[in-house]
C-alpha cells in the first residue's frame, strides 16, 4: 500500500466503525481517501458475508476507482473490486467493494429498503451536493432508523461542511486527515490584467499555456467552463504546435460526453518523453488522478443547468466556482509532486465558501417521484441538508400528477410504480409505458437515450430534429451505410447498446412518423405551433416562447415538440404585433408532429371552448369554437351565436373599446348629454334639482345599466345606428328632471328675429350661441342660461354662416365693434340689411328685399 497521508487516520477510522453506525471523514486532496480506505475495510470483522457501497459522483469516477483499487489488489475489475453505473455493469459474486453512481444505490434502495447484503455505505466527495446524493443519504439514514441499525454510514470528502453534516448525522464523529504530501504554489493574475469573460477563455489561456509549456515542465491539467471552450482552446493550442513544428505535446478533451476511451486516454500517463495537455470540465475536479500532473490552469468558471419551475426549462449558464471548488482543482497540482496552479482572477477576488446544492436548483421530479414510490408524500419527513425550493417542489408534484404518477394526495399509483423500474426520467417512463401501449417501444428505447445522452451529432450540423437521429440510430444498428461527416458513430454504437437495456427486442424497420407523438406524451407542455407563416419563432402549449435557427431542418414546421431547450431568454430577430421583441428559448432537440396526430394521440389533452369576441377591424361580435392543447388553438371555426344575452355584454365590451362617440350620436342626443354636462359643472351655483351623471366615462361605466336594455338581437355598431338614443337618454330623467333642464340649459333659445337657436353646451365652461348677427339686431344685453348665472359665447355669423365677431358682451360689440364689422358685411353682402344703429334695427334673417314679406 503506498504511503499515503489517509494511512495514518485508517486505525482511528476501523476503530470508529466498530462502535460508531455513524462517521465523517474530511481528507483534502491527495489523502488517498477514495482508493485507499475502502481497500481497508475489506478484511474488518463486521463485514462478514456482506459488501461495501461506496458512491461517487460521475460515471468516470467509478470506472477510474474501481480500475485503482483493482490494481492495488493485483486483480482485474469485476472480482473483489466491481462497479455498476447506468447501463453497464462488472461484479461478481466474489465482489466486497462496489462502487456505484449516485441513482444506482437509490435503485438498490427502493428494491430492498434494508440493504440486507450491504455493510456500510461510503457517499465519497459529498461535498459536491448532487440531488442524487442527498436523496441517497436521506433514503439510507430512514433506513437505518427504522430498519437496519448496524448499517453503517461513512461521508466523506475532500472540503466540506463538517457542521451541518455531523448536525445531520446525529453528531457523528468526525475525523480529519491531514491534506496532500506536496504543496501547490497559486498563481494569480496580476492587478494590472483585466479578467478574461467566458469568450475571451479559449485565446487567453492557449496563450498563458503556450507561454507556461516554456518555463514549466510537467503535464498540464486546464479548467474550463464548457465543451465549447475546451474545442476552441484545443484548436489554438494545436495551431501553434503545428506551427512551431513540436510533436512531443499532445493535447486531450476530458469532458462527461465523451467516450469511454477518450476519458481513458486523457487520465493515462502519455508516453515516455511526452507531455501532455488536458482541457476539462469540473468532471477532473474530483476522484480522478490524472498521472503526471504537475500544472493545473484554472478559469474559476463552471457551467451548470439551472432549473426554472416556473417556465418548466433548464437554462445553462456559467457562474464563478466556490472556494471549496477551488481548493480541489487547485489539488490535481499536488497529488504526484509539488505544483502550480494558475488562478485567472485576482487574488482579492470573493468567492463563496460552498458549492450551491443541486437541489437547489434542479429539476425534482424524479426525486419526488422516488420519494412517493419510497412512501414519503411530504419531503420533511427525511432529513435534508438543504430542504428544496416550494416552487420547484409544486411543478414536480403537478408534472407527476398530469402524467399519472401520483394522485391526488401525491400517493404514488400503479402507473408511477411502473414508471420507476425505468430508471430514467419520469417524463421518459410515462413515454415508454405508452409507446409499449402503440407497439412502439423500440422507437421510444432510442427516442429515451438520444435525450438523456450525448449528441450524435456534431456540434456544427445544424439540425435539431430527433425524427433524423432515430432514423440515423436504426440505420447504424441495421448496418445501412450513412453520411458519418457529421455524425458520432462510436458514440452512435454506445446509444444504441444503451437503448437496448431499456428494450430487449430490436426491430427491422422503424416508425419515423410516431416520433412526434413519442415526444408529446414526455412532454406535453411543450407541444408548440409556429406563431406565423415563415417564422422560427413558436408558441408552447404551456405559454412559453421558443425559436429555432433559421438554417435549421425543421424550420417553419406548423407543429413541433420540443424536448430540449435553453431558457436563455434570447430575442428574435422578429416583431410581435404589439411591437414587442418575443423573448423565447433556443430549441436545440424537437421533432415535428401533424394536427391530425395530436387529435388523434393526445385528445384527452384538447379543450374545446366556444367563445364570443370583439372583431375591432370590422367592429362586430363573432361567435367561435375553438380548440386548445394548452394555450395552443389547434382548430377555429365561426358559429351562430349562442345567447343573445352573452353577445349583448361583448358588444358593450367592443363599444367601451372603440369610445363611446362609436354610438350614432343625433344632434338631439348628444345636446342632451351636453346639457346634463353643463348643469352639474355648475352644481355649486344651487339648482332646484339633482341630474345624473351623462360624461363619457361614467356613460360607459354604467351601460349595462341604460343602453343593454335596448340592444337586444343586435351583434354590431351598424346595427345600433337605428337606436334612439335620444328617448333612451331622457328615459333616464324625470318629469320634473325634464322640466328643470329645459328651465336651467334650454336645448334653443328664441332670439330677436324669433327664430329658436340650438345652444351649444360641448364646453360646459362657455355654451354658445351660434346666430346671424342680422337676427341679433335690437338686442342689447347678452342673452344667459341656467337662471341667468352663465353668459353665452355669442358667434355672430354672416349671412353664409361664417363667424365675424365672437363675444359675451352684446352691449361692447354694438358700440365699440359694430360699425367696423358692418363695412366689412355691405362690401360681401349687399342685398341684406346693415343698419347704422342695430339697436333699433329689424332683426331679421332674410335680405332687404323679403324682409316685409
Amino acid at each position: 500500500m503506498q504511503n499515503l497521508p489517509i494511512n495514518q487516520v485508517l486505525p482511528q477510522v476501523k476503530k470508529e466503525l466498530l462502535t460508531s453506525n455513524r462517521l465523517v471523514l474530511q481528507a483534502p486532496p491527495g489523502a488517498g481517501k477514495t482508493t485507499a480506505l475502502p481497500l481497508a475495510l475489506l478484511d474488518e470483522a463486521w463485514l462478514k458475508d456482506k459488501i461495501i457501497i461506496m458512491l461517487e459522483p460521475r460515471r468516470l469516477a467509478v470506472r477510474s476507482c474501481a480500475s485503482r483499487m483493482a490494481e492495488l489488489l493485483g486483480e482485474k475489475v469485476g472480482e473483489r473490486i466491481g462497479y455498476q453505473i447506468k447501463m453497464e455493469s462488472v461484479k461478481s459474486k466474489k465482489t466486497k467493494i462496489l462502487i456505484v453512481t449516485e441513482g444506482i444505490l437509490t435503485r438498490k434502495l427502493q428494491a430492498d429498503p434494508s440493504l440486507e447484503d450491504v455493510a456500510l455505505v461510503i457517499f465519497d466527495e459529498f461535498h459536491e451536493r448532487s440531488i442524487h446524493a442527498d436523496l441517497s443519504l436521506a433514503l439510507s439514514l430512514e433506513s437505518q432508523s427504522l430498519i437496519r441499525e448496524d448499517l453503517k454510514i461513512l461521508v466523506m470528502s475532500a472540503t466540506l461542511n463538517t457542521h451541518a453534516i455531523c448536525g445531520l448525522l446525529e453528531n457523528a464523529p468526525l475525523i480529519e486527515s491531514e491534506g496532500r504530501s506536496y504543496p501547490v504554489e497559486s498563481i494569480y493574475l496580476d492587478a494590472k490584467t483585466k479578467e478574461p469573460t467566458k469568450r475571451e477563455f479559449p485565446t487567453f489561456a492557449s496563450k498563458l499555456i503556450t507561454d507556461v509549456l516554456k518555463s514549466e515542465d510537467g503535464n498540464m491539467l486546464v479548467f474550463l467552463p464548457g465543451i465549447a471552450e475546451i474545442k476552441k482552446t484545443q484548436m489554438l493550442i494545436n495551431e501553434t504546435l503545428k506551427k512551431t513544428n513540436n510533436t512531443d505535446i499532445f493535447v486531450s478533451s476530458l469532458y462527461g460526453n465523451l467516450s469511454k476511451e477518450e476519458q481513458d486516454r486523457a487520465i493515462k500517463a502519455p508516453p515516455k518523453g511526452k507531455r501532455k495537455i488536458v482541457l476539462a470540465t469540473n468532471i477532473a475536479q474530483t476522484s480522478l488522478t490524472i498521472e503526471g500532473i504537475k500544472i493545473v490552469i484554472d478559469s474559476g468558471l463552471a457551467n451548470s443547468s439551472v432549473f426554472n419551475s416556473s417556465s418548466g426549462m433548464n437554462k445553462l449558464q456559467s457562474s464563478f466556482i466556490s472556494q471549496d471548488s477551488a481548493t480541489q482543482r487547485a489539488g490535481r497540482a499536488g497529488r504526484l509532486s509539488a505544483g502550480k496552479c494558475y488562478h485567472l482572477w485576482h487574488k482579492g477576488k470573493i468567492l463563496l465558501k460552498h458549492d450551491k446544492p443541486e437541489i437547489l436548483s434542479t429539476d425534482l421530479t424524479q426525486m419526488l417521484l422516488e420519494l412517493s414510490l419510497w412512501g414519503n408524500e411530504e419531503i420533511s419527513e427525511l432529513r435534508w441538508m438543504d430542504l428544496p425550493p416550494e416552487g420547484a417542489m409544486i411543478h414536480a408534484k403537478e408534472l407527476l400528477f398530469e402524467l399519472g404518477a401520483i394522485d391526488a394526495n401525491a400517493k404514488i399509483t400503479k402507473h408511477g410504480k411502473e414508471m420507476c423500474s425505468f430508471g430514467v426520467h419520469p417524463r421518459l417512463a410515462h413515454m415508454m409505458i405508452k409507446a409499449k401501449e402503440m407497439q412502439l417501444s423500440y422507437e421510444a428505447s432510442l427516442v429515451c437515450v438520444l435525450i438523456q445522452e450525448k449528441d450524435i451529432y456534431t456540434s456544427s450540423y445544424r439540425s435539431s430534429d430527433i425524427r433524423e437521429r432515430v432514423s440515423v440510430l436504426h440505420d447504424v444498428s441495421c448496418g445501412i451505410p450513412i453520411n458519418a461527416s457529421h455524425i458520432d458513430i462510436k458514440n452512435c454504437k454506445f446509444l444504441l447498446q444503451s437503448a437496448s437495456k431499456i428494450e430487449k427486442r430490436q426491430k427491422c424497420d422503424v416508425n419515423l412518423e410516431m416520433i412526434g407523438v413519442l415526444l408529446a406524451l414526455a412532454y406535453p407542455e411543450r407541444v408548440s405551433k409556429r406563431r406565423e407563416k415563415n417564422s422560427c419563432s413558436y408558441l408552447l402549449a404551456n405559454k412559453k416562447g421558443a425559436y429555432l435557427h433559421q438554417e435549421d431542418e425543421l424550420f417553419d414546421s406548423e407543429y413541433l415538440v420540443i424536448c430540449d431547450l435553453d431558457a436563455r431568454g434570447d430575442k428574435v430577430n422578429g416583431v410581435g404585433r404589439e411591437g414587442t421583441l418575443w423573448q423565447n428559448a433556443l430549441i436545440y432537440k424537437a421533432a415535428s408532429i401533424d394536427k391530425s396526430q395530436i387529435e388523434l394521440y393526445l385528445k384527452e389533452n384538447i379543450e374545446t371552448k366556444e367563445s364570443l369576441s370583439w372583431n375591432s377591424e370590422l367592429q362586430r361580435v363573432e361567435a367561435r369554437k375553438r380548440s386548445y392543447f394548452g394555450s395552443i388553438v389547434i382548430n377555429e371555426t365561426q358559429m351562430q351565436s349562442s345567447s343573445n344575452e352573452e353577445v349583448s355584454k361583448v358588444l358593450l365590451d367592443g363599444i367601451r373599446e372603440s369610445g363611446l362617440d362609436s354610438l350614432a350620436w343625433t344632434k338631439d342626443s348628444l345636446g342632451l348629454r351636453h346639457r346634463i354636462n353643463f348643469v352639474n359643472a355648475h352644481k355649486a351655483l344651487k339648482m332646484s334639482c339633482e341630474f345624473p351623471d351623462f360624461c363619457d366615462e361614467h356613460l360607459l361605466d354604467t351601460m349595462d345599466e341604460w343602453l343593454l336594455p335596448y340592444i337586444e338581437g343586435k351583434n354590431s355598431l351598424k346595427s345600433l345606428s337605428s337606436l334612439n338614443l335620444y328617448s333612451i337618454l331622457s328615459g333616464l330623467l324625470t318629469w320634473e328632471q325634464m322640466q328643470s333642464l329645459d328651465a336651467l340649459a334650454p336645448a334653443k333659445i328664441q332670439v330677436a328675429s324669433g327664430s329658436n337657436i340650438f345652444i351649444d353646451y360641448s364646453d360646459a365652461d362657455k355654451p354658445i350661441l351660434a346666430v346671424r348677427l342680422q337676427e341679433m339686431f335690437g338686442t342689447q344685453n347678452t342673452p344667459a342660461v341656467l337662471n341667468g348665472k352663465v353668459k353665452l359665447m355669442i358667434h355672430l355669423l354672416s349671412p353664409a354662416s361664417k363667424p365675424m365677431q365672437i363675444t359675451q358682451d352684446l352691449e361692447s360689440f354694438w358700440a365699440n365693434t359694430y360699425d367696423d364689422v358692418k363695412k366689412e358685411l355691405r362690401g360681401k353682402y349687399k342685398r341684406h340689411y346693415w343698419p347704422d344703429d342695430p339697436l333699433t334695427a329689424q332683426a331679421t334673417s332674410k335680405t332687404k328685399k323679403n324682409m316685409h314679406k
